[in-house]
């Protein structure tokens, strides 16, 4: 019989024991998960082609746990993979795990009802920014057997454990002693306390290796870092100083691991790297480098910079920052030395009262003085901004896109969202049709992309300020829309999904976007796109043959698209600089990996076709 210790849970290294439990393991020790991040509903809360940490550390902890099971890891995220079947995939899954940011929160729900409909003894689990605030809502909505609060390395392999182990109310006992959770028990609420702050790196390597789908055909876009949780901050707007408490680093020794790991996924092919030998990063911390005031931590981070040298030759870095780095040259030289070129920085609005409004403690004279510094540095600086703050009218969003593109080579766009632990969140919900929300009815969280405001306000209806936007946003340099495209089009996050008509249907219609979202990109596209893009369109035209009985006009349709964006593509492609090479070879390499997908569709169809020959 084998014997876990069930724990209040380890923080910071240090367990608070109680009374062993023992528990017998059902013949062969080995469980099955399945980990699933949903499909985003668009905006530019993420990357998309760029998997967030938190399924990473929870598999890594899996893996590292010690107890009756041993479990086997699978990390689906639909943004790469397309959209999961509850009813197939889950075949043979012990446990579930789902996390969601609030726009995914709808198709989040959606999986956790298909898995326990297929799957009655399924043990599902929710967890995540959305979820951990309201859990409540995500068990009645989803399903869930438990929502984990917060963070949950240091929990998730005994939660596991017990559930794996009680499937009657005895359960309810041991759950009672697991620190952080929710459940429902007699139909009321149960929550646990959680006692202080988990370790950043108690989990030291994220464990990139269990992401479904991941090779050498289809890499990630980019590696990803993180070296700290949390902020230094008490911006109101913002989830993470609920999410992750306090400014958390982890250890020097850790930082240099994680490195060496992205070189050795890299060096495999198991992230994308152009031409010159580099890959991008992306350093997914929400304050990579503190500011100025916050003395100790920055002087930290200075340190460790100065000790990536070497490192870090063969990255192209992106991190967040405070807009006042422009005051710390020191530490900005350091930035550069360390191929940390690009700068997302929360500059959020140039007016003082709006700022003010929202705890951002920044001042729009020295701001604007620091963009200018740190622009004649080098840096690319992309700038976030939110419109929508209190004291914003049609007038004064309209000069800050004027003001921003002056200041920053790319820019985001966000309108005030209210997001679940913050105080916004109390501000009245709308509906999907933009009216107040009634009692009952569940908040539209796919409209929770900050492109339009979903709730009420006095200035703009739910149509008008998704139209202020449109006008806004028209006016920047988006850099989330240059990814979202490249990577979603190009990396083939469509035809993934192209199971149907109607899919590839879908897929034409964001073909036929290409023209307006190279326009935006311009010069980034380098010169070896215009051969590339030819042969995508050619690939295309061969897919076209073996399916034609999908309909003529469908066919139709698709050769006029691919050829409307083939010839956009070869008008911009001719104003490309020779500084854009590096992006070209990267596009090149993902309009490779969409001709080997093509070419599998093309198999396939012709299959269909032929079932003798395939048999």
């Amino acid at each position: 019989m084998s014997v876990i210790e069930l724990r209040e849970g380890k923080f910071d290294g240090t367990p608070a024991t109680v009374s062993p439990v023992s528990i017998q393991p059902r013949g062969d020790r080995t469980r099955r998960v399945m980990m699933v991040q949903p499909a985003s509903a668009g905006g530019n809360f993420e990357y998309i082609a760029i998997p967030r940490q938190g399924m990473l550390f929870l598999s890594g902890a899996l893996a590292q746990w010690e107890g009756p099971y041993v479990y086997e890891r699978d990390i689906w995220f639909e943004d790469r993979l397309g959209r999961m079947d509850p009813n197939r995939d889950l075949d043979g899954v012990d446990v579930l795990m789902i996390t969601a940011l609030i726009n995914e929160t709808p198709r989040a729900y959606e999986i956790a009802r298909e898995a326990r409909q297929f799957h009655p003894n399924l043990v599902i689990l929710g967890g995540g920014p959305q979820m951990s605030p309201l859990p409540e809502e995500a068990i009645a909505r989803g399903g869930f057997d438990v929502i984990v609060n917060r963070e949950g390395e240091d929990i998730i392999g005994q939660l596991c454990d017990i559930l794996l182990t009680w499937r009657d109310d005895r359960k309810y006992a041991y759950l009672e002693r697991v620190a952080g959770i929710s459940f429902m028990r007699d139909g009321h609420l149960t929550q646990t306390r959680r006692k202080g702050l988990v370790a950043p790196d108690f989990v030291t390597l994220p464990d990139f290796r269990s992401i479904r789908g991941l090779s050498r055909a289809n890499p990630m876009a980019g590696g990803v870092l993180e070296t700290v949780r949390g902020c230094t901050e008490n911006c109101s707007y913002c989830q993470v100083i609920q999410q992750f408490l306090g400014y958390r680093l982890i250890d020097r020794e850790t930082e240099f691991k994680r490195l060496e790991q992205l070189e050795e996924l890299a060096a495999e092919g198991l992230i994308l790297t152009g031409r010159n030998g580099k890959f991008n990063v992306f350093i997914s911390d929400d304050l990579h480098t503190p500011p100025l005031r916050a003395v100790k931590f920055r002087n930290e981070r200075l340190e460790r910079l100065q000790g990536w040298r070497g490192r870090t030759d063969s990255m192209d870095m992106i991190c967040q920052a405070r807009a006042e780095i422009g005051q710390d040259d020191e530490l900005a030289d350091a930035l550069l030395e360390a191929n940390v070129k690009m700068l997302y920085l929360g500059v959020e609005s140039n007016n003082a009262e709006s700022l003010k409004a929202v705890r951002k403690r920044q001042e729009p004279g020295q701001m604007e003085r620091d963009l200018v510094h740190l622009n004649e540095e080098g840096f690319s600086v992309v700038a976030m901004t939110i419109i929508g703050l209190p004291y914003d009218t049609e007038e004064s969003i309209m000069t800050l896109a004027e003001w921003v593109t002056q200041h920053s080579r790319y820019q985001t766009a966000n309108l005030l969202t209210p997001l679940p632990a913050t105080s916004n969140w109390s501000l009245t919900p709308l509906n999907g049709d933009g009216q107040l929300l009634q009692a009952g009815e569940m908040r539209p969280y796919e409209l929770y992309t900050g492109r339009q405001f979903v709730h009420e306000d006095e200035r703009w209806t739910m149509a008008e300020s998704r139209e202020l936007f449109d006008r806004y946003s028209a006016k920047l340099t988006s850099i989330d829309t240059l990814y979202g495209r490249i990577f979603r089009i190009l990396g083939g996050y469509r035809l993934r999904q192209a199971r149907s008509v109607q899919d590839l249907s879908e897929t034409t219609e964001v073909m036929r976007n290409w023209s307006h979202q190279v326009e935006q990109a311009g010069k980034e596209f380098g010169e070896n796109l215009n051969q590339r893009v030819t042969e995508l369109a050619e690939t295309l035209r061969t897919v076209s043959q073996p399916l034609s009985n999908m309909g003529a006009d469908f066919m139709e349709n698709l050769r006029t698209h691919i050829n409307e964006a083939s010839e956009a593509l070869h008008n911009y492609a001719e104003r490309a600089d020779a500084g854009s090479k590096d992006v070209a070879a990267n596009i090149s390499a993902r309009v490779n990996e969409v001709t080997e997908m093509l070419n599998g569709v093309l198999d396939s169809a012709g299959q269909r076709r032929n079932p003798r020959q395939a048999s």
